[in-house]
């Protein structure tokens, strides 16, 4: 979490230095509108999770298309490195109610469907936190001081949703492999 608060901070110092010398305006001026752009889009994220979380089950089963994840997007996952990182990225499931950055109860399915639900309204949350946060656009009147840091900040919000995103759905191929797994040795073990 510190981590993604000190990117946080110097986004805000860098976006405020760059408009303030391109604008022309007064720094604390400036340095006032990208600290409101960025109270918005966390509230714009945090909203978008709300809302997902409130979904139905149906809307987020793992078994449908949308969350499927192939084994060519798991290369790519792995190409990216994220088994070395995706740890020092922050996982807030205790708002939930449900920590997703550690398997509990490796061996039951019960917990693995809950695991994967998670998963699923996770990836819906930050999917569409990806392009809502230009909804910043519209929370002000379209000034050039707005636009300047709101589009900024929106391409911010981006590439800090993304690395959840990625880590959810690589996350979810390993889960998806065990449950069928799990599934076959009670199979076995039944018969």
């Amino acid at each position: 979490m510190k981590l993604y608060l000190l990117i946080i901070f110097c986004c805000v110092i860098l976006i405020t230095a760059i408009v303030t010398f391109v604008s022309g305006a007064g720094y604390l001026y400036v340095l006032g509108f990208t600290a409101l752009a960025v109270v918005i889009v966390i509230a714009i994220d945090a909203l978008v999770s709300t809302i997902a979380r409130l979904l139905p089950k149906k809307c987020a089963q793992h078994e449908a298309k949308v969350f499927t994840v192939s084994a060519k997007e798991k290369k790519f996952y792995e190409k990216l490195k994220i088994r070395k990182w995706k740890d020092k990225v922050p996982e807030i499931g205790q708002f939930t109610g449900f920590r997703k950055n550690k398997i509990v109860d490796p061996k039951s399915v019960e917990y693995l469907d809950r695991f994967l639900l998670e998963i699923c309204y996770g990836e819906i949350g930050h999917f569409f936190s990806v392009f809502l946060g230009f909804a910043l656009l519209l929370f002000y009147p379209l000034t050039d001081i707005w636009f300047a840091v709101s589009i900024p900040v929106a391409i911010i919000n981006i590439f800090m949703n993304l690395p959840s995103l990625f880590i959810l759905r690589y996350n979810s191929y390993k889960l998806v492999v065990l449950r069928k797994s799990n599934l076959k040795k009670q199979a076995r073990f039944a018969a």
